[in-house]
Formats: C-alpha cells, structure tokens, sequence
C-alpha cells in the first residue's frame, strides 16, 4: 500500500484518497513556519534516492522568513537537485556532493511547491526560472499563468501543491477545469499518458502542500 504525507486540514481531499486505497499520513504542525504553510508537506520532507530528510532534523535555522522556510523544498529530478541551492539544508547539499548529484541553482525558492511533475521527465510550472532550467536540462515544461490557486494567507499558491501525479493519473485538489490553463493541461497530461482526476470539483483548486509518497 502507498502511503501519502500530506495535509489533513482538508479532510474531503483525505477521504477521496483513502476511497482510492492510499493511506493518509497527516503532516505534522511546523510553528516555525507561518500559519499557512505550518502543515505543507512539500516543505516539512524531502525524498532523494531513498534518503528522507525531514524538517526536524535539518541543520540550518528553520525560520518563518523566506529563504529560511525552503530548506527543503527542492526538486530531485532526472538525477538532479533543483532549488534555491543557498537556502538548501547542508545535509541535503552534503548528500548530493557525496553522491555526485548535480546541483542547479534557481531563482525560486519554492521550487518543488512550484512544480507539477507528470510521469518521469515533464513539469508543469508557472516559474519562469525553473522553466529555464529544466528545459536546458532537457525535460518537457509546459509553462503556465501564475494565480487561479487558493493559497490562504497569501494571494496565491502554486501549481505543485495543488496536485500529484502517482500510478498514471495527475490529482487535483480542487476543480482544475476552472484554471485558465485546463485546456493546455489536459493536453499535456495526455501527452504523458496521465489521466485527470479532480479531488472535490466543488472546491476552488487548492494548495494544500503537495503530497510526499511513501511506499509501505
């Protein structure tokens, strides 16, 4: 059985997957982050070849304050580590160093909150920066508007912790038909061979985090 980190402050979203035979790991409370991302599992670990950092035990200050609140949220893609490499966990970029995984340094910060990534080797983000960078790695990037994302306490949230794609299907929380970019998405979905499935079509397509999967 898979098992999924993520937020339970939406219970309907939980409910939904639990039907689909996923076990729910609720994240836990981080105070030292700000109220809206205090159970963001996109922020709380990190999952590189099988090493699992977590935010508890990183080893540069954890802060409310933007970088200190990314420690972690990076992106391990095609062999490589994506993020804000100067606010990256030592522990994250001393594994990487000893293991020869190559570092790309980005503009983004949140680049793991910022980034959908369908099947293996294709990303849908609204990051210009990212975008950059993954292409010239050659990965497919479909670049999209940023905004249309509830994120609450900040004006808007991103692409990547409003949805996962697992087994051959992209999840949404929230009714994804109403982002202006569907369309587009759908199309790029299917190129990759994921199917769509909207969590709740009557919510508003939210950022809850992401999800972290865990096989049991």
């Amino acid at each position: 059985m898979k098992a999924l980190l993520m937020s339970d402050l939406y219970p309907y979203f939980c409910r939904s997957l639990e039907k689909k035979g996923y076990k729910i790991i609720p994240t836990k409370k981080i105070n030292a982050f700000l109220e809206p991302e205090q159970r963001h599992a996109d922020m709380q670990e990190l999952i590189i070849q099988n090493r699992r950092f977590r935010i508890e035990e990183c080893q540069r200050p954890v802060a409310k304050d933007y970088p200190q609140n990314v420690r972690l949220n990076c992106l391990f893609l095609g062999g490589k580590l994506y993020g804000k490499i100067d606010a990256a966990d030592a522990s994250v970029l001393d594994f990487c160093r000893e293991r020869k995984i190559p570092l790309v340094h980005v503009k983004q910060g949140y680049t793991r909150c910022s980034s959908l990534v369908i099947g293996d080797n294709a990303v849908i983000t609204a990051d210009k920066s990212i975008a950059k960078a993954l292409k010239a790695d050659g990965a497919e990037v479909l670049s999209i508007q940023p905004g249309h994302i509830r994120l609450e306490g900040f004006e808007y949230g991103f692409i990547g912790g409003a949805g996962f794609f697992d087994n051959g299907t992209t999840y949404f929380f929230g009714n994804i038909k109403k982002h202006p970019d569907y369309e587009r998405i759908k199309v790029f979905c299917a190129e990759y061979n994921s199917k769509i499935e909207i969590l709740n079509r009557e919510e508003q397509l939210t950022d809850i985090g992401g999800v972290v999967i865990r096989t049991e």
